[in-house]
């Protein structure tokens, strides 16, 4: 039965009055009368008593109305709580990254900034490993993911938002010679300390610039940290070189410095959605996050 005559019933019952139900419903009064029949001749019982000059309820039509009463307001509350439910789902942002001091220093700005503009905007962090993340992607868990350009190339269906690019460099303790060079080739390495990152964390790009590294050098005594956390502890005990970037690492202790790097490839700090994502409030934070004043220098 239609929901919409089981509303034209309750009305008309309250209102005993086919005009005022009319109106009340917004329709015209032939619809209601329509309504009323056809739920009449569908239940075969007669619910009102009816002329030209009154409208009175059965007492069939009583007892019905008392069963359908509860269940009017249970169907317009639960319309109501869905609608609440999905404004609030179309205002989240399921935002997922890998943890780095980058992230960890200007997360926290976007997300406070972004939402002075927009005040009902709600965010879901998602803080997982590279691969984790584009799979919580591809299965519809995460909006926006932040990644690098190479590393989204094996994604389908998705769309990629430029944010920064940038050539790697080394991170190099000041006490090392190589600090004072203007740039570091790849043959530099030899015999020195290095800092690497384990692959299941390292994006693509740096996997590949480690593994360019190692194929030019001989005697490297390598430390694999198992995540950036490790790693940042590493570096900051002047344990070994790293290979840094402003979008890892936007500041670096005072012991340390960057140094440029003779390697071509450059790495674009992106954005990632799903090509069917239909959010806007994700649109604009990532456009605001493109927007984004970034102090790195």
């Amino acid at each position: 039965m239609d929901i919409k005559k089981l509303v034209t019933f309750v009305n008309l019952v309250e209102t005993k009055n086919f005009t005022k139900t009319a109106k009340a419903i917004h329709a015209t009064q032939p619809t209601v009368t329509h309504d009323i029949n056809a739920i009449e001749d569908e239940i075969g019982v007669k619910l009102f008593n009816r002329n030209k000059r009154y409208v009175n309820v059965t007492k069939n039509g009583e007892a019905f109305y008392q069963k359908i009463r509860p269940l009017i307001n249970n169907y317009n509350s639960a319309v109501q709580e869905i609608q609440e439910k999905d404004k609030e789902e179309r205002l989240q942002i399921n935002f997922g990254y890998s943890y780095n001091p980058f992230n960890d220093k200007y997360i926290p700005l976007w997300l406070s900034q972004f939402q002075k503009k927009f005040p009902l905007a709600k965010f879901v962090l998602v803080n997982l490993n590279r691969n984790e993340l584009k799979q919580q992607l591809v299965s519809n868990n995460l909006d926006v993911m932040l990644t690098t350009g190479l590393e989204a190339e094996d994604l389908n269906n998705i769309k990629v938002y430029p944010i920064e690019t940038e050539p790697f460099k080394v991170i190099v303790p000041r006490n090392n010679p190589l600090s004072k060079k203007s740039i570091i080739k790849l043959t530099d390495f030899q015999s020195e300390k290095l800092l690497f990152l384990d692959n299941r964390w390292a994006a693509t790009d740096i996997i590949n610039l480690q593994n360019k590294i190692i194929h030019l050098n001989r005697d490297l005594n390598i430390t694999y940290a198992a995540e950036i956390s490790s790693l940042n502890v590493l570096l900051k005990a002047n344990q070994g070189l790293g290979l840094g970037l402003y979008c890892i690492y936007p500041e670096l202790d005072s012991s340390l410095a960057y140094v440029p790097l003779d390697w071509e490839p450059q790495v674009d700090l992106v954005a990632i959605t799903q090509k069917d994502n239909k959010k806007r409030i994700v649109y604009q934070f990532i456009k605001f996050i493109q927007d984004f004043n970034f102090d790195f220098e």
